[in-house]
């Protein structure tokens, strides 16, 4: 994740300011900079690091705090942080953005990258076009277990959650084997 608002460098970025080729960079400095400059994007093969946190080390200065902690809407998201948020694989984000269903993202440093906000807007799309979401279902499943025993038509759940009756269908089908799934456990246990 890019945080919004916080421009980032890679490890070639900061070769080029200290005037060094990467690989003289990698050889002499790297392994100071990791330990003293956090990435911002930890797990990530490609080591992204706070602009003003790089140019403070390298300047010798202190570096300055990151943001606190949070979602901001024009974050930027990986294909991986983007499915994460939409309970889908990479691959599945990677072909909404070349049918049409997300934008193409943005991109930098190589890679293509998602805002928050248009991920967000994604998972409380209506039109899913494909199987029941895992949390839609269990949600579903919340409400049908709940105390007011909501149970709905096909056509009732796709007019409030502006799906497809087909959708519909799918969703309460699934809702309804996974309460079954849960007081079999119960029973069992």
């Amino acid at each position: 994740m890019i945080p919004h608002g916080r421009p980032a460098m890679t490890e070639d970025d900061i070769a080029t300011a200290r005037g060094l080729h990467i690989q003289t960079w990698r050889r002499r400095e790297a392994a100071a900079f990791r330990a003293h400059v956090p990435v911002i994007n930890p797990g990530d093969r490609l080591r992204l690091y706070d602009r003003d946190q790089a140019h403070a080390h390298l300047n010798g200065t202190p570096l300055p705090a990151l943001p606190p902690p949070g979602d901001h809407p024009d974050d930027l998201l990986t294909d991986r942080e983007a499915g994460d948020v939409l309970d889908v694989s990479p691959h599945t984000i990677r072909a909404y953005a070349s049918t049409g269903h997300l934008s193409p993202g943005i991109e930098q440093y190589g890679r293509r990258w998602w805002p928050r906000h248009e991920i967000n807007a994604r998972r409380t799309a209506g039109d899913q076009r494909r199987a029941p979401r895992k949390r839609a279902v269990r949600e579903l499943a919340d409400e049908l277990a709940g105390p007011d025993s909501f149970q709905p038509t096909a056509a009732q759940l796709a007019k409030r959650d502006q799906i497809s009756t087909r959708t519909a269908r799918r969703r309460l089908t699934a809702a309804r084997q996974q309460l079954t799934t849960t007081e079999n456990q119960q029973h069992t246990n």
